[in-house]
């Protein structure tokens, strides 16, 4: 009886060195697919945290809900579960703190991600839970069970209410809060119920919908508004959270990349191991004839070759996952999603049956050739490739080269299948290259902010209906980068010049959309090349903009979601201090930007009368930068209205980024080259094995061993300089389509340049590996002595 797994072990034994190429390209393959798909479910993971943080994890919200709406929703068949949170009143400070008192449900605590520092939630009539930043305002200290004295203005009383409470709890103030000055303080129910007619009570109501996971993004928004209407809701009170709903369903673009990667590794892989065992095969066709004469059937034979592939794969696929989920945990982890914790089991397990199916794919087509071979044909091989022509043409003289042409004529498909493993590697890296190339940490650092220094307006709110003194508008009223400021800046030796940005609050309710405000922001000729490069619809034409009647919308998005082409005319609101102020414009264009609206930079003072610059663009001499910097860090923190930034520290902010990026990058490609040339030296080995009697013959008859190392060297640069070519040719092409893709997708700072630096140290790298690789294989063979090559397979 045929024992194939003894076979199998066997023959692994017996030939080493392709076991270690295998093992080598599967642990290889499978540590990429790890590090991949783990660091893709941690940046998915990462940016559902952050919407989660700041949208809260409700479908929607339905607003001023009395008490019995709130029951009939609360057991709503579609309902799965609702938070609470209302109103009671409010503590108003001189620099337009506030602190407000509220009543909120467990749930409605967890939909709003307020954070618990300690203690617990109120529930007697005189406990509360507080944010840090509200007990220091107060002046009391960080401390659980402390008794404090509040004194509020009730929202359904006159006068101020005075009461004392006990800290049951502290919470965390969002960085939301510290920037409007907006702190909280939950009471308890009973608290609640006595203060107030619970009659005449509305209440927010935060609310999930059951089977979230069997409805898309639309069918759940259609439910929330139709389970709205139908309660009697106006369209106003009915709020979808859709940024939340969209981080429920996997995100595509990281999907999309992550595949890309995965099938690039696996087709790679695919190749070298098939080429490893197809060439195998070919040096073990006699074997495999002595199996079938001593009556080993076909399926016997697969069984072989497919238990050598599985036993290989048992011992590099789970050290290729552990070294995986080392580099995800341990070094991009650490950097990039330090506060994400996700079980990476599932990815491991997907990982573990890819890779297996990748080897038992490139097991396919050389288990079928293994199963084919007869006994006559095991008899008659001598290592070519069977060729339909009767007719053999020969050489009426010999030499070097002569030999490594006939070599790589001898098989074909051998040669083919090794130049397309190469040049796929050699392609990926150049364009890798090339995108890795286009980003510049200066680049990014100045699309973000072309200036040396810039001082923006801060600590305003934007759009908060329960903080209208503090809003953009109220403070341009009173707008401390006044043109006074603009002269004293001017005058600082240094500086050289100061461009205004502007920035307009407008109302946005005629356009039907999720949000009441939005902005226009101010652009310039310096802009117009991002925006003709993302231009949509219509045709940009900046002095009309200057008239303050047309205007862009920067967010195609928009466009397409409410049919608004170039050309139609939208109604917007002006907030010109406290004046609101209807105006209509015609679409020029529509393309993508910052914001979603967009005029002339000097169309503002024609629309409205207050001051809407919103930062200062400073450039200054590079020998004044560190003087001129001292003395504006020294005005901004004397203003609590001021927000500054400096170039040098944006570059060394991204410099990290873009180090991290190309490390990981090259990495990816230095992997799958490595993975790409296991195939020359296999291809390699393989032609010396298959080979061995006739290069013993030849070299009995006076073939060199200088003569022998050149003939290898001949076939490697065959193999090399076909990759360099085709990989250079197609290579830049497509690495310059890939860099106008990757503008096109949000890196607009990115401009092509050829990556001669990289490509120069990959021809480098490929003629040292080869010369290398050719000596290392021709001192093997010659470790052998002439007689047993000449007796080779006798």
């Amino acid at each position: 009886m045929i024992n194939t797994t003894k076979i199998a072990k066997s023959n692994l034994k017996q030939n080493k060195s392709k076991s270690v190429l295998i093992i080598v390209t599967i642990f290889l393959a499978t540590t990429l697919l790890a590090a991949v798909g783990m660091t893709c479910l941690d940046w998915s993971e990462a940016n559902k945290e952050n919407v989660r943080k700041y949208s809260g994890t409700q479908h929607g919200l339905y607003s001023v809900v009395d008490e019995n709406t709130y029951e009939i929703i609360r057991n709503h068949a579609d309902i799965k579960e609702t938070g609470i949170v209302n109103g009671i009143g409010v503590i108003e400070f001189k620099d337009e703190t506030k602190i407000g008192l509220g009543f909120a449900t467990s749930k409605g605590i967890e939909f709003n991600n307020i954070e618990i520092i300690e203690g617990n939630i109120p529930k007697s009539i005189n406990e509360i839970m507080i944010d840090d930043l509200a007990l220091e305002k107060l002046g009391y200290k960080k401390e659980l069970n402390q008794k404090i004295n509040i004194s509020y203005g009730d929202y359904t009383k006159d006068g101020m209410t005075e009461k004392e409470f006990i800290v049951s709890g502290i919470t965390k103030a969002s960085e939301q809060a510290k920037a409007r000055k907006a702190y909280s303080i939950v009471v308890s129910e009973d608290y609640m119920r006595s203060t107030r007619d619970m009659s005449k009570e509305n209440f927010n109501v935060f609310f999930t919908l059951k089977d979230e996971e069997k409805l898309s993004g639309e069918e759940l928004k259609f439910k929330i508004e139709d389970i709205g209407e139908k309660i009697g809701l106006s369209k106003a009170k009915i709020k979808v959270n859709e940024d939340y709903i969209a981080t429920l369903k996997p995100d595509i673009e990281v999907m999309m990349w992550g595949g890309i990667i995965a099938l690039i590794v696996i087709l790679s892989s695919i190749l070298v191991i098939y080429n490893i065992f197809y060439l195998s095969i070919i040096t073990k066709v006699q074997e495999f004839g002595k199996l079938r004469a001593i009556g080993a059937t076909k399926k016997q034979i697969k069984s072989i070759v497919l238990k050598e592939g599985m036993i290989l794969s048992m011992i590099a696929i789970p050290m290729g996952i552990v070294l995986g989920y080392l580099i995800n945990e341990f070094i991009l982890g650490k950097i990039f999603f330090n506060f994400v914790n996700i079980s990476k089991l599932p990815i491991a397990i997907g990982v573990m049956i890819v890779s297996l199916l990748t080897v038992f794919i490139s097991l396919i087509k050389p288990m079928s050739v293994a199963s084919k071979v007869s006994v006559i044909e095991a008899i008659r091989y001598n290592g070519e490739q069977n060729t339909k022509s009767r007719n053999r043409k020969g050489y009426d003289s010999i030499n070097i080269k002569k030999l490594a042409y006939a070599n790589l004529t001898s098989n074909k498909k051998r040669t083919y299948v090794t130049i397309l493993s190469l040049t796929l590697s050699g392609i990926i890296f150049i364009v890798m290259a090339s995108v890795l190339s286009s980003i510049d940490a200066e680049k990014m650092a100045r699309n973000h902010n072309p200036y040396d220094i810039s001082i923006s307006l801060a600590n305003y709110t934007f759009g908060d209906e329960e903080s209208p003194n503090t809003e953009l508008n109220m403070l341009q009223m009173k707008n401390p980068l006044n043109d006074e400021f603009v002269k004293e800046l001017e005058d600082i030796e240094g500086i050289k010049n100061i461009e205004k940005k502007n920035y307009l609050k407008v109302g946005i309710e005629s356009l039907n959309t999720e949000y009441k405000y939005d902005s226009i922001l101010g652009v310039t000729e310096r802009d117009l090349e991002d925006l003709e490069f993302y231009l949509v619809d219509g045709k940009i034409d900046l002095e009309k903009l200057k008239s303050g009647n047309e205007i862009l919308i920067t967010y195609s998005d928009l466009a397409k979601d409410k049919n608004i082409k170039a050309g139609d005319i939208i109604s917007l609101t002006l907030y010109d201090g406290e004046k609101e102020i209807e105006k209509e414009f015609k679409v020029q264009a529509v393309t993508d930007g910052w914001g979603m609206f967009a005029i002339h930079e000097d169309a503002f003072k024609k629309l409205v009368k207050v001051n809407t610059t919103n930062s200062l663009g400073i450039y200054t001499d590079k020998n004044k930068y560190d003087e001129v910097k001292s003395y504006i860090k020294n005005i901004v923190d004397s203003s609590e209205y001021f927000r500054d930034s400096y170039i040098d520290g944006e570059i060394e902010a991204y410099k990290l980024s873009v180090y991290l990026t190309k490390g990981i990058g090259y990495s990816l490609v230095i992997i799958l080259g490595v993975i790409g040339f296991i195939n020359l030296i296999n291809a390699m080995i393989t032609s010396i094995i298959t080979r061995k009697k006739e290069l013993g013959m030849l070299q009995a008859i006076g073939l060199t061993n200088k003569q022998l190392v050149k003939m290898l060297n001949i076939e490697a640069m065959f193999y090399t300089g076909t990759m360099l070519i085709t990989s250079l040719t197609l290579g830049t092409g497509l690495g310059y389509i890939a860099v106008q893709v990757f503008r096109k997708s949000g890196g607009s700072y990115a401009v092509y340049t050829f990556p001669i630096v990289q490509v120069i140290i990959m021809i480098a790298c490929i003629v040292i590996a080869q010369l290398t690789l050719t000596y290392l294989i021709s001192k093997n063979f010659n470790k052998e002595s002439l007689i047993d090559r000449v007796r080779y397979s006798e």
